[in-house]
């Protein structure tokens, strides 16, 4: 069993997330109950789904995902059935590009968002 998590775990130790879209699919993935996040996926694959292969996302639709990844780390922090995380260890696999561009997101944006309801 050792040796599969070393395998499996090198490998996704590596992995850096350089756009929002990844960013908020990772965390949507570590959720224990999808039926509870089940919105914020259908805002994510709207999204993914206007995207043509290989094209980059607007400055709006990264706001956007910001959004929907702020509200899928709320959910992860404090209300996930199972498991708990918090937002270093969330965060951590984020580029230092994106991560800054999320808490410029994060910071500009607290007074507007609404409260989270997921």
């Amino acid at each position: 069993m050792v040796v599969f998590k070393n395998f499996f775990g090198t490998s996704q130790e590596s992995e850096i997330m350089t756009t929002a879209l990844d960013l908020a699919t990772t965390a949507a993935s570590f959720a224990s109950n999808t039926n509870d996040i089940e919105p914020l996926l259908r805002e994510i694959k709207l999204i993914s789904n206007q995207l043509p292969p290989g094209a980059l996302i607007t400055q709006e639709q990264e706001e956007t995902i910001f959004d929907i990844y702020l509200k899928l780390e709320h959910y992860l922090t404090t209300a996930d059935p199972i498991r708990k995380f918090n937002k270093n260890e969330l965060r951590n696999k984020a580029s230092r590009g994106l991560r800054a561009r999320l808490e410029a997101y994060e910071h500009q944006s607290v007074p507007k968002r609404q409260p989270v309801s997921v």
